[in-house]
């Protein structure tokens, strides 16, 4: 039940979210980051206020990297309790998949963090080498 509310609250979020025609998410990334918070959520704790995933690759493109998944408990407080999502492997590798949907500007990033609070707020940000 935890799940689905969260799910549903993404999904009202997502619906109402207005970002700029060059910043909007394309379908593959809107539903592999629905895909990414219904597991991060399957593990949380009953208490928990923000979670996140980090992605890191060593280089551009590379098809593995390292992953963690950290959760907070207290409100305005970054996270950094490990935790275990639905599937360890899964969120990394739909992330990791999805830079097939992305510009091919936007493919060379080499580290994510997904982002989600309980009141259904949520991001995804990407780093990329410096030049």
């Amino acid at each position: 039940m935890k799940a689905l509310a969260i799910v549903v609250a993404f999904a009202a979020a997502q619906a109402a979210a207005q970002a700029p025609a060059d910043k909007a998410a394309s379908n593959a990334e809107t539903r592999a980051v629905a895909d990414i918070v219904d597991c991060m959520v399957a593990g949380l704790p009953e208490d928990w206020r923000a979670a996140t995933m980090e992605v890191n690759l060593e280089k551009p493109m590379d098809d593995t990297g390292g992953v963690r998944y950290l959760v907070s408990r207290e409100e305005g407080v970054s996270p950094t309790e490990p935790f275990e999502p639905c599937d360890v492997k899964k969120p990394a590798r739909l992330l990791i998949g999805l830079r097939n949907a992305q510009p091919p500007e936007r493919r060379g990033w080499i580290g994510a963090q997904v982002s989600i609070r309980r009141d259904g707020r949520f991001g995804i940000r990407y780093g990329y080498p410096k030049p």
